[in-house]
Formats: structure tokens, sequence, C-alpha cells
């Protein structure tokens, strides 16, 4: 497992979901819809936290 405090939670996701909006709007999404979803995904999940 990686050493999370060699950087932060957004430096690690930040490039990902980059990646993830960049996809979508290739896929014909435009990204105030990916946005919204993604924001949607976040709220409607139960997001257990691990402990990890």
């Amino acid at each position: 497992m990686t050493d999370a405090s060699t950087g932060s939670a957004a430096d690690f996701l930040r490039p990902r979901v980059q990646t993830l909006i960049k996809e979508a709007e290739a896929a014909g999404y435009s990204r105030s819809r990916v946005l919204a979803v993604l924001i949607n995904l976040l709220e409607d999940t139960d997001l257990e936290d691990t402990g990890q």
C-alpha cells in the first residue's frame, strides 16, 4: 500500500478525475453533466470508511 503521507488525497485523485472527465467528454457527455453525475454518485452512494 502507498504511504498517503507523501501526498494529499487531492493530488492522488485529481489526475484520475481529469482523465475520467476527458473520457466522458470524448464519449459525448458534457463536462457539466459529468460533474453533476459524479456529485450525485458521491452523495447517493453508501461509501463506508473501511479504516484504511
